[in-house]
């Protein structure tokens, strides 16, 4: 037997085996020669890094990167839990992570395994699903219909019927831009409980709703929130993301499960340094309300365009067509998206479009005139 052929089957690639792509790993889009594309695609911060961290970096000098950070940022869980005091928890009650995608991944470790199945509505937030599938477990998603993929009241209900050990839910909605409204997401982890099934809503794009609309403020032992520095607090490139538990099992978990320095020593301090800085995304809410407005006029103008159910609030929504490859044909007026593709339940009719930069809005709004 040749020696390569003893390695023959000793990975476990049916958990492989789903045929879906993350929308974040899709094949480069091409764009006319010359033109400078405007960006409208990852869930990115429109209005760029945050000047506190611009100041951290300027000010850097004795922060130790030679050695290990600590197992635990216990400074930026205090943080955390002092920044958003109407979510009334203690340091102990965060689990932080690297980038909300990490907290994501231990989660699905500790809540799935093969034979048993996770809920959620689709499309959602493609790589979560996909991770949660990597365990061996299967995906029971409730599907919106197009093309405004409304989330009824009446379709959330459902989610708890069918023996699922978990239900997903993004919050914002990924790639819609809808917010489901915190009481019905309340009732929605109380009738779950009732039947034993964890609740998690991810909540990357959470910071662009006042601190006080967070599911991190239901008060109940199944329901884990997550939230990311990524999108409105502007730090992609940080990789810190942290959930909100109230179930101390599920937190001695986590941290047994998770593995070890997950968060580096400067990407804690600059989130710290991002936590007091209340301007920035003061600024940035208030940006992407007005320009998303504007935005939607511009896109519901066009004729052959549908606008999917959205909050002007999120800076993403979800675009659709009759027919054609639609990302193609804003790739051909130089404008970035998140292609349907990369998306359960998406084709290539449909793109997610984030809000541009300030710098880049009218002439996204006059390419999208000139298609």
């Amino acid at each position: 037997m040749e020696e390569s052929e003893v390695w023959k089957g000793k990975l476990h690639h049916q958990y492989l085996a789903t045929g879906q792509q993350g929308y974040a790993s899709a094949a480069p889009v091409v764009y006319p020669e010359g033109i400078e594309v405007i960006d409208c695609a990852l869930g990115t911060n429109p209005l760029g890094t945050p000047p506190a961290v611009c100041r951290f970096l300027d000010g850097l000098k004795d922060v130790p990167v030679c050695g290990y950070p600590r197992p635990e940022p216990e400074n930026l869980k205090g943080a955390i839990a002092s920044k958003y005091r109407s979510w009334r928890i203690l340091p102990e009650q965060i689990l932080v992570s690297g980038g909300s995608m990490g907290v994501l991944i231990t989660l699905a470790r500790l809540m799935l395994s093969p034979g048993t199945s996770f809920a959620g509505i689709s499309p959602q937030f493609t790589d979560a699903v996909l991770q949660m599938l990597y365990t061996g477990a299967s995906y029971q998603p409730l599907r919106l219909g197009g093309p405004r993929f409304s989330m009824e009241p009446a379709l959330l209900e459902q989610l708890t019927n069918d023996g699922s050990s978990l239900i997903y839910l993004d919050r914002p909605h990924n790639p819609t831009g809808q917010v489901i409204p915190l009481e019905t997401a309340e009732k929605l982890a109380r009738e779950a409980m009732k039947k034993g099934i964890w609740v998690i809503i991810d909540e990357a794009y959470g910071d662009f709703l006042p601190d006080e609309e967070s599911a991190a403020s239901i008060d109940l032992p199944n329901i884990v929130t997550c939230r990311s520095f990524s999108k409105g607090l502007g730090a992609a490139g940080l990789r810190v993301g942290y959930a909100v538990t109230r179930s101390p099992e599920l937190a001695s978990a986590f941290r047994t499960l998770q593995p070890p320095f997950a968060v580096g020593t400067l990407d804690s301090l600059l989130a710290e340094a991002i936590l007091r800085d209340e301007s920035y995304l003061d600024e940035t809410r208030k940006y992407v309300r007005t320009a998303k407005e504007k935005m939607i006029e511009a896109l519901k103008s066009k004729k052959g365009f549908t606008v999917a159910e959205t909050d002007l609030r999120v800076p993403i929504a979800l675009l659709s067509q009759e027919a054609g490859d639609l990302a193609a044909r804003l790739a051909g007026a130089g404008i970035s998206c998140e292609p349907g593709p990369g998306f359960f339940d998406l084709d290539e009719r449909s793109v997610r479009l984030r809000v541009p930069s300030p710098e880049r809005f009218d002439e996204f709004l006059s390419r999208i005139s000139a298609i």
